[in-house]
């Protein structure tokens, strides 16, 4: 017996368009679950969302060191210019420890955001992100 069931978005397109992006790095992660829902990670995901600093020497450098440890993560987007530069990295269960050291970077600057599986929920920073840290192992 089959299921019975409308069509999705994707199912619904003319057959002259092709059916899947192969490179999906720019959607939006939300759009991305809406689009290819089968493709959509089913793991649970923190993202670290940040600008660029006030003007201060510590920042600065402080700065340079989150972008480089941002471009390592395994989804790591680059978003706007000049004051509206936002960086986002996305962080799994097994990358804690690099997830601990962008945040100890970039925690502290105003343009600070922590996002739970691509969206913004409440408690994020205070209760998500130290739920994190239970998954942490210290390296001797």
């Amino acid at each position: 017996m089959t299921e019975n069931r409308p069509p999705n978005y994707i199912e619904r397109l003319p057959a002259i368009i092709d059916r899947e992006e192969e490179d999906v790095s720019h959607l939006d992660p939300e759009m991305f679950e809406i689009l290819y829902p089968a493709r959509a990670s089913k793991e649970f995901t923190l993202t670290v969302v940040f600008g660029p600093p006030s003007d201060e020497e510590g920042n600065r450098e402080r700065y340079e060191r989150a972008v480089a440890i941002a471009e390592r993560a395994r989804g790591y987007r680059r978003e706007g210019r000049d004051r509206s530069l936002r960086h986002s990295a996305i962080f799994g269960v097994d990358e804690v420890t690099k997830l601990h050291d962008l945040f100890s970077l970039v925690g502290e600057f105003p343009s600070c955001e922590i996002l739970v599986k691509g969206k913004k929920v409440p408690y994020a920073r205070e209760l998500w992100l130290p739920f994190f840290w239970f998954f942490r192992r210290d390296e001797a």
